[in-house]
């Protein structure tokens, strides 16, 4: 039999092998030891890239057969996790070959003196046959061929027989992800609630779950866009925002298109994250927009707790003091356009330490509860209450002047001085003091505005506690 025919008949075993179960990697083995001996090199390997850029690419030695043990790499740590740079010229340029989809006939006494050469003696090559494994128009790997007892020169006839092999080997990979990703969304779909979509543009039409949805077809041949109909079942708020995202995809795909949407289910509106891949043609059209939408209303519910936790004090609820950098940048920007008054309120607590020591920590988080539910009575549904400290606390006044202010300010301080928390031990009272400004032309920004308003608090504690200050 001739050596094209031995190659043949290799390549017949390892494909049966490879179309059993998944392919890739069980029963790549089989492929590769048929091909060894089939024609009598030394040892055949598979290189699988790990990480490609630009300029650098690390891929790992995932298997190999080897004719004998003596030839096996698989226990050498540099062939695992492999990297090399574009400074590497000559194993670079090979590199450019691959991703072109190049094969590499090489004997390596015939290469320059370099690091390439160095590397495969090393090794104690003498020959090597490379191939790119391109999986999904995506260079994968490499399939190799090293001879370390003879200087082959290979056939365009073998070369062509195992480029077939090394299409098999691509074949294998994809029914592999192909297979893994029909297991996962099979898991996915058994632990969340979701479902498949897709939107044809060829055709118009879109399937959910696998069933076409109604476009809306009349007897006339007019037509509503598919795309009007699923925005139908969506939250008015979230489909314009939904097609401008759907768009942006189109124009720049980048990444995979995920998009938080509210639709209609049972009566209720449901959150959902629809992630989506984009197809085209040849000249560049889409031609297919595909995914799954997933049921996320847990993880809205966790979103929305944690953006609560990130904007409000636990103890309190009121404002922290996060949101209360922004709100009072926001308000002095307000004041400053239209030329309003602006008014900001600082508030200490008078020897609150004295509480926490007499009476508990949770007496003085009574204390502070109730200090704001005063407020809160004395405030205004666009003002501000912000918790800013451990017994600090601010109030943003948006329109009020100073004396407005001020009587703001009056107001609390007596609300606080007349009340009494009635414990089992006896009766808490407390006092605070309040610092008071007003915007003015150097309240260009928010730190000078609160350090105004903070050197009027100082003065009310220098002035005996217990009242309020009007700052410069």
């Amino acid at each position: 039999m001739s050596q094209t025919g031995i190659l043949l008949q290799a390549l017949a075993k390892g494909a049966e092998a490879l179309s059993h179960g998944s392919g890739w990697p069980e029963n790549v083995d089989t492929l590769l030891a048929e091909l060894g001996r089939a024609t009598g090199v030394s040892r055949v390997w598979i290189f699988q890239n790990m990480e490609v850029s630009e300029n650098s690419l690390i891929h790992d030695y995932v298997t190999e057969w080897t004719a004998s043990p003596r030839y096996s790499l698989g226990d050498v740590p540099s062939m695992h996790m492999f990297q090399v740079d574009a400074e590497n010229r000559e194993y670079w340029k090979i590199i450019q070959e691959r991703k072109r989809g190049e094969h590499q006939d090489l004997v390596i006494a015939d290469l320059p003196d370099c690091w390439l050469r160095a590397f495969l003696q090393e090794q104690g090559v003498l020959s090597m046959l490379t191939f790119p494994v391109m999986v999904d128009g995506q260079w994968w790997g490499v399939l190799g061929l090293d001879d370390c007892e003879r200087e082959k020169r290979w056939e365009e006839e073998e070369i062509s027989v195992l480029r077939a092999a090394v299409c098999m080997l691509s074949n294998s990979i994809l029914r592999s992800r192909l297979h893994a990703h029909a297991r996962q969304f099979a898991i996915l779909q058994r632990i969340t609630d979701s479902l498949t979509w897709e939107y044809d543009f060829i055709r118009n039409r879109i399937w959910l779950g696998g069933h076409s949805v109604n476009t809306g077809r009349t007897a006339t041949g007019n037509s509503h866009s598919p795309v009007r109909t699923l925005l139908h079942m969506f939250h008015p708020e979230d489909r314009r925002p939904f097609l401008q995202g759907v768009q942006q995809y189109i124009d720049n795909e980048q990444g995979t298109f995920r998009h938080d949407i509210r639709f209609r289910r049972k009566g209720s509106w449901v959150w959902a994250e629809v992630i989506g891949t984009l197809e085209r043609d040849d000249k560049g059209r889409p031609v297919q927009l595909a995914g799954i939408a997933l049921d996320i209303r847990r993880r809205k519910r966790e979103e929305m707790h944690l953006a609560r936790e990130a904007r409000l004090d636990p103890l309190t609820g009121i404002s922290n003091r996060r949101t209360f950098d922004h709100m009072l940048e926001h308000h002095l920007n307000r004041a400053e356009d239209a030329g309003g008054d602006l008014s900001l309120l600082l508030i200490d607590f008078d020897r609150f330490k004295q509480i926490n020591d007499t009476w508990g920590h949770s007496v003085g988080d009574m204390v502070l509860k109730k200090f704001v539910n005063i407020c809160s009575d004395c405030l205004r549904s666009d003002d501000v209450l912000a918790r800013i400290g451990g017994e600090e606390f601010a109030i943003i006044l948006p329109g009020a002047t100073s004396r407005a202010a001020i009587r703001v300010g009056e107001r609390i301080r007596l609300a606080v001085e007349e009340l009494n928390l009635l414990l089992e031990a006896g009766a808490v009272s407390f006092t605070i003091s309040i610092g008071c400004v007003t915007k003015n032309k150097k309240h260009d920004t928010p730190d000078a505005f609160v350090l105004d308003a903070d050197k009027a608090l100082y003065k009310a504690k220098h002035n005996g506690r217990n009242c309020v200050v009007k700052g410069d």
